[in-house]
């Protein structure tokens, strides 16, 4: 009888130490982890809660979230339609979730988004500890479950479990910062954090954009680009041959497997990036080949709507973007349908759409009609091209800009005018408030723009076609 007293005595203490232990984790999660702004949060917990069974999931990035509208695609194919889509999301959260989805609901369908820069590089190399956050937004959302657990020890090597398990050991350096901490507590006081509802202020100049969740993991945003176009300021590089990482492919792998093992239909997808994107960074066809290869490998279908004919989906209008990456609301309302009745042709054998498809997208690009399709405007170090006659003890004191006009235009068939606009000018770079005209150095359609390092205010750039009298892109950027 002391023995069970005993027993009952240490078990009772084991619970209270426990509870302790899970109570000082919670809170310490709730103090520390920013999940106030984070769209899977609300997306999993919409997840959660469905009670009807899931047809067609979509996994992967946040061009699922933004461009697929799953209540649109229900009234089309009558099923019940969901987006399981986070940012960034790589191949291994997507294995992860389709077991998660799998375990909960009886998955007819699942298409699975196939992106270039989250499958090769260093976001396709998903064991890399720097990459690790694009998990752990998911894994902190995830219910306690085998499949969470295994997620947590397959990610990396035991050296890092503690942050998966732990998510606030990954704030070590807010432990003491009584702001970071006030600002998420205060944050998390609000009725929209506690309902699980999504609402995302972007502030851009004058102009406020909200994007908010929609239904079944769809995010609502109705941003369209700055009036100028779309402009960035760092180069791309192009995709390389083969550019999917060993790592990449092997969660691909699995998720092919899964499918066919569950009697899971599996189609991927290359969802639609703006030209922009796409011509900017270059060599798209590399990816698409690849994809194109293991798909005929693994007998999978595989539809990149990048190659589509516009006369059957014609997203090339800036009005459809909310950025170079990302549908808005309009431009998910246009791709939707006709996502949703290709897939039904697909599946019914109908040939309605076999010729909506470019063999690859530089056919596309070659055949569509001349465009700039936005600027990239970086800093370059081509003094020898530009000045020449400087010995290298001055060249810092000058700063060269390359303004390089993304375009599907012939060589010489860009112009690009450059000026310099005092600190008090207008805001809007094709006003007329601006000062001398910079002298430009051609280069094909590139051109430079040679800046003493004093100088102060901000560069304008215009661009138009040769053979057009109106200017179609400007950028502004501080010196």
């Amino acid at each position: 009888m002391t023995k069970v007293r005993l027993f009952i005595s240490h078990f009772k203490k084991i619970v209270l130490f426990m509870a302790i232990v899970t109570a000082v984790i919670v809170s310490m999660n709730y103090l520390y982890v920013d999940d106030t702004d984070e769209f899977a949060r609300y997306m999993l917990h919409e997840f959660y809660e469905e009670e009807e069974n899931i047809d067609r999931l979509y996994i992967g990035t946040s061009h699922v979230f933004c461009g697929v509208n799953p209540v649109l695609l229900d009234e089309i194919n009558g099923d019940n339609n969901f987006n399981l889509a986070t940012g960034t999301q790589q191949l291994i959260a997507s294995y992860y979730l389709l077991r998660e989805a799998d375990r909960i609901h009886n998955l007819d369908k699942v298409y699975l988004e196939l992106y270039y820069d989250c499958t090769v590089g260093g976001k396709g190399n998903v064991h890399d500890p720097s990459t690790f956050p694009y998990s752990w937004l998911v894994l902190n959302q995830m219910k306690p479950s085998l499949n969470k657990l295994t997620y947590i020890l397959d990610l990396s090597e035991p050296a890092y479990y503690y942050m998966s398990f732990l998510p606030f050991m990954r704030y070590k350096e807010q432990l003491f910062n009584k702001e970071y901490v006030a600002r998420v507590f205060q944050a998390k006081q609000s009725e929209i954090w506690k309902n699980y509802e999504y609402r995302h202020i972007t502030r851009v100049d004058d102009r406020e954009y909200v994007m908010k969740d929609g239904e079944k993991g769809f995010r609502i945003c109705d941003r369209t680009p700055e009036q100028g176009g779309f402009f960035e300021q760092k180069q791309e590089e192009p995709l390389d041959e083969n550019p999917i990482t060993e790592e990449s492919l092997e969660y691909l792998l699995k998720i092919t497997e899964y499918c066919e093992e569950q009697e899971i239909d599996l189609v991927w997808i290359g969802y639609p990036l703006s030209d922009y994107q796409l011509v900017r960074k270059g060599e798209y066809d590399n990816y698409i080949r690849q994809v194109s290869d293991l798909a005929k490998q693994y007998q999978v279908p595989y539809y990149d709507f990048n190659l589509c004919k516009r006369e059957y989906l014609d997203l090339s209008q800036n009005s459809c973007w909310s950025d170079m990456g990302h549908l808005n609301t309009a431009g998910a309302e246009l791709f939707t349908e006709f996502l949703g009745n290709f897939l039904l042709a697909q599946e019914a054998g109908d040939a309605a759409y076999q010729d909506c498809f470019y063999n690859s997208y530089e056919e596309k690009i070659h055949d569509s009609q001349e465009k700039i399709y936005g600027l990239e405007i970086v800093k370059s170090q081509d003094y020898e091209r530009c000045m020449p006659e400087i010995s290298e003890e001055e060249r810092g004191k000058y700063v060269i800009y390359k303004v390089h006009p993304v375009t599907n235009a012939g060589v010489g068939d860009v112009v690009i005018k450059a000026s310099v606009e005092d600190e008090d000018a207008d805001s809007d770079s094709h006003s007329d408030k601006k000062n001398a005209i910079m002298e430009t150095i051609q280069d094909g359609n590139d051109t430079y723009v040679v800046l003493t390092a004093e100088q102060d205010g901000s560069l304008c750039v215009e661009a138009r076609l040769k053979d057009a009298e109106d200017v179609t892109n400007w950028a502004r950027i501080e010196l």
